[in-house]
């Protein structure tokens, strides 16, 4: 199963979504956040999902649908605060026009207090609509919270981020929407104060450019006992990091999500493993994650600006 679901194309029951997740851990993570107990490696697991009720099934489905190991630029729209939910599901009766790139939005739907805009994109944003195939576009997910100015692209890569962008910008009628840098005005340290665990790996860029070296990448050693060793704990690296100089470029470590999700092995909070774009205002998340920790980590971005 591909996630993210296009509304439009998959009808699929909610039990057949779920035992189609990539894994038992995604399978158990869903669960948890829909808060139900349910223990995916028990044998009668499918019986027990054709018990459940179906507002049970609906929240499932919810956790699943636009979530996994997904990719989100983030974007400043100004005129986003002007879009209310009965706007945006009321523009959503012309949902399936073209938009820009080739672009179309699919559908749009109101879940978690949010609006979702589901669309349907060209591989990396190419305008060369009229010589792809339906095979070479993308399902993507631009969400955001109503009344506020922050735009979650959730995307494969930046061309197919921007393409989003500019087809939900379109649909709305709105002005122009600006990549959020993590490096502007403080941004960066609020961030990092909100959610920031520790960093394994650290990408730091030369921004003179009379240096010789280009980049310089640091590594954590690794802990005995598997933890993270956040790399900023470093008096070299902490200099580095402080020097006029540098800037960080991007950076691979642990966040903290208010969540109800837990982790198998230690029974605490799931913390996820992300790798952050600072200057170009992306986060990886390099496993799967239910949409509540999706939800709560652009909460934390918004919170931030």
């Amino acid at each position: 199963m591909n996630l993210p679901i296009d509304p439009a194309d998959n009808d699929a029951p909610p039990q057949e979504l779920i035992q189609n997740l990539p894994s038992q851990a995604a399978r158990r993570r869903v669960l948890q956040a829909s808060e139900i107990d349910l223990d995916v490696n028990d044998w009668s697991f499918a019986e027990a999902l054709d018990e459940l009720s179906q507002i049970e099934l609906r929240e499932a489905v919810s956790q699943l649908r636009f979530a996994g190991a997904r990719t989100i630029y983030y974007y400043r729209v100004d005129d986003l605060r002007q879009v209310s939910p009965d706007d945006a599901i009321n523009e959503g009766d012309d949902d399936g026009s073209s938009g820009a790139y080739g672009s179309e939005v699919r559908e749009t739907r109101r879940d978690h207090d949010r609006l979702y805009v589901v669309c349907n994109v060209p591989e990396t944003g190419s305008q060369a609509q009229l010589t792809l195939s339906e095979k070479h576009f993308q399902t993507t997910v631009a969400t955001f919270k109503p009344r506020t100015r922050l735009l979650a692209i959730r995307a494969p890569d930046e061309g197919t981020a921007d393409a989003t962008t500019q087809t939900v910008v379109g649909h709305f009628g709105l002005d122009e929407a600006s990549r959020i840098s993590f490096l502007e005005n403080g941004l960066r340290g609020r961030f990092e104060a909100d959610c920031i665990e520790g960093y394994s790996t650290l990408q730091l860029r030369h921004t003179t450019t009379s240096a010789n070296t280009k980049e310089i990448q640091v590594r954590s050693k690794e802990a005995e006992d598997k933890e993270i060793i956040d790399v900023r704990t470093d008096a070299i690296v902490d200099d580095l990091l402080r020097r006029s100089d540098t800037e960080l470029g991007a950076a691979t470590g642990l966040v903290t999500v208010p969540t109800n999700v837990h982790s198998i092995e230690h029974g605490e909070p799931l913390h996820p493993r992300v790798t952050i774009g600072f200057p170009d205002g992306w986060v990886a998340f390099e496993q799967f994650v239910p949409e509540q920790i999706l939800i709560e980590f652009d909460d934390l971005v918004r919170d931030s600006l």
